[in-house]
This record gives structure tokens, sequence and C-alpha cells, in this order.
């Protein structure tokens, strides 16, 4: 465990006895980047924001390590701590995790697709480095849980929308993303693309509250963006969605 001190947890806000913690989780990157300073995005938080989400950070790290195409670091993990944490005593347990969200491929026999999106672990875990971002960027904070919408990127970014959103990485092989406050939607105070290895990428959506977020979800505004959204992209010709 880290030093402890007394600080604003990131993630609630209550001044408690915190400690600084890493918001891209240390897992995700492998052995040849142990002493990079680059990933180092850390932010105070206190321990009941903090215990208890390691496992569904490793949760996310697997699924989307195997969700298309490798890139070297992906190469790296599978070779190395994935391989190694599957073979433990825990390991049946993380592999049925991951095939739980799986469905054979039909056009492929053998295969199979996965989905991450289907998986409120998964997503919860996205929410949380969207959460720790924010107040690491200086944008609105603390963010409790119900505050931010994420799913997997169903549809291709418009080039329009990416040029008014800021680029970021915590090193681009791991994960890079993009962000941007919101002006034009009254509710909703920050939108963010966030991309894992190169390839499986998450929206996501800070609301000015929960009830705010679930009075949108419930009179369907959420699905008439994503429908202004594929509107744009059309007319726009756009960039290519990169998913699992």
């Amino acid at each position: 465990m880290g030093k402890r001190f007394v600080a604003r947890c990131a993630l609630c806000g209550e001044l408690r006895l915190s400690t600084r913690e890493h918001v891209i989780p240390r897992s995700f990157y492998p052995p040849s980047k142990a002493t990079s300073r680059v990933q180092r995005i850390v932010i105070p938080t206190c321990g009941p924001c903090n215990n208890g989400t390691a496992d569904d950070d490793v949760h996310l790290r697997n699924v989307i390590s195997i969700a298309g195409t490798a890139n070297a670091a992906v190469v790296e993990l599978w070779d190395g701590p994935i391989r190694r944490s599957l073979g433990l005593g825990d390991g049946p347990r993380r592999a049925a995790d991951m095939m739980r969200i799986m469905t054979p491929a039909t056009e492929r026999p053998g295969m199979f697709r996965i989905y991450p999106g289907k998986d409120e672990r998964i997503l919860r875990s996205v929410r949380k480095i969207i959460r720790g971002l924010s107040f690491h960027h200086e944008l609105r904070w603390p963010l409790d849980d119900d505050q931010v919408f994420c799913d997997v990127l169903r549809a291709p970014v418009p080039t329009a929308i990416l040029s008014q959103m800021i680029q970021a990485d915590a090193e681009p092989d791991i994960i890079d993303y993009r962000y941007a406050t919101v002006t034009d939607s009254p509710g909703i105070r920050s939108g963010w693309l966030l991309r894992f290895y190169e390839r499986t990428v998450f929206i996501g959506m800070v609301f000015e509250s929960a009830q705010e977020r679930r009075r949108q979800e419930a009179i369907g505004e959420l699905s008439r963006f994503e429908t202004h959204l594929q509107m744009v992209i059309d007319g726009d010709g756009g960039i290519p969605s990169v998913r699992g």
C-alpha cells in the first residue's frame, strides 16, 4: 500500500485518508513498460472508493486484450502476466468470466466474438477511469458512478467531432483518448472516447447529475443522440470506429 495522507478523494470528494492510485490500472501495462513514467496518471483516492475494484480492472484488461487483433503490448501481456494469472488458483474463474460474454462466430466455425459492452463489470471499470481522468484534466469532479454513461463505440466518429476534442494518451499503444466539454447538449458536461490497445473504443458521457442521466435514458434521449450522431456521420464520411 502506498503512503497515506489526508486529502479530498478525487472520486467521491470526501476529505479522507487517501493514497495515490493509478487512473489507468498498472495491470494494463506489460513488463517492458514497468519503468515508464508516461502512464503515471495518479489521483488521491480513499479506501472505500478504491477497495474491491482490482478484480474488475483485471477482468477489463483480459477481455479487451482478446477483443481484436493484438498489438505488441497485448502479445507481451499474454505471454507473461495474463497467461500466468490464468494458471493460478482463480484462473478458471477468470476464464469463465470471459467466456460468459463470448458467442460463437457463425460465419467462422470454431471462433468466438466477445462483447465488452454487455458486461457491467467492464463498463463500471471504464466509468471509473473516466471519473479519474475528469479529475486529472481539471474538469467536473467529484463524479458519482451513476453520473457517467459509457458503452462500446458502435459507429464511426465523424472528423468534425474528433477535431473538437482534446487528444491525450497514457502511452498510445495502451490507451489513447479524447475528451471535450459539452455546451450544446443540456445536462451533459463532457464527452469521452477511450481506445485501448489501439482497437477497442468506448464512448463516455458525463452528466450534470445521476438524476439527469436517468431522465435522459428514460425519455430515450440517448437513443436520439445516437441517431443524430449517425446522421452527422452519414454526411461526413467519418473515421471508422475500432472495436472488439
